[in-house]
């Protein structure tokens, strides 16, 4: 049984997302600020910035490049300064999902959990059970209502980064292709989404994150920008 991560209090100032723009060189965005650790790593800050029409990701810890979503192009841009190099990850056709095990999916509402932006939270939780065990492989704790246009992009983002995991499936040893691992890390299209914005998240590879701050902001439009002197490329 996972040990449900304690919900911590977030800013109760609740911001809608907004595509006008103030000027040739701002535009309107919402940024997210989560604490994210994995195994073995210290714990280091993410940001999320997004605009009408494109998000942004930063490693606080690491200036070595960002990754980019062109939310109308529906098409991730990993940039990295190292190598002047674009991954390009696009929309992968989406692979149907056909476990040779059960999916137990428990959805609900934790009572004395504090209220976010005076909306309740909500536990999402998704067991993988064989004939032998059952194991817990998301842990996730959401609100329902919270910034409704951010969780809808990061749904999409989500589900093309799950169609890139399949495109190598028949590659990865069949040791590893392990119920969670398939559920968790391959086909993971991001379903949570749909119920609420993430503030507290554990993963079966024991990645977690926090959220611990997001307001309004006046972005540079230029963060946003790809650069075109940098070679690009896709993995297929």
């Amino acid at each position: 049984m996972i040990r449900r991560i304690p919900v911590y209090k977030v800013s109760s100032l609740f911001l809608l997302l907004s595509s006008a723009v103030y000027s040739a060189e701002s535009v309107n965005a919402v940024k997210l600020t989560y604490q994210e650790q994995e195994q073995g790593v210290d714990p280091y800050v993410v940001t999320y910035t997004m605009s009408s029409e494109f998000l942004r990701i930063d490693d606080e810890a690491d200036n070595s490049g960002y990754i980019i979503y062109d939310l109308k192009q529906n098409r991730i841009y990993s940039i990295s300064h190292y190598d002047q190099s674009i991954l390009v990850v696009p929309q992968y056709p989406e692979k149907e999902f056909k476990p040779g095990f059960n999916l137990d999916i428990e959805y609900k509402l934790l009572e004395n959990a504090p209220m976010i932006s005076q909306k309740k939270v909500y536990n999402y939780r998704v067991n993988a059970v064989t004939k032998v065990s059952s194991e817990t492989c998301m842990d996730i704790q959401l609100v329902p209502g919270l910034l409704p246009e951010v969780t809808k992009s990061l749904q999409s983002f989500q589900k093309i980064i799950s169609a890139q995991h399949t495109l190598n499936l028949e590659q990865t040893p069949e040791e590893f292709k392990t119920p969670c691992y398939l559920v968790d890390q391959v086909y993971n299209k991001g379903d949570y989404y749909s119920k609420g914005l993430p503030i507290q998240e554990w993963h079966s590879n024991d990645k977690r994150r926090q959220l611990m701050n997001f307001e309004n902001t006046e972005a540079d439009a230029a963060i946003f920008k790809i650069p075109q002197e940098y070679r690009q490329y896709s993995l297929k």
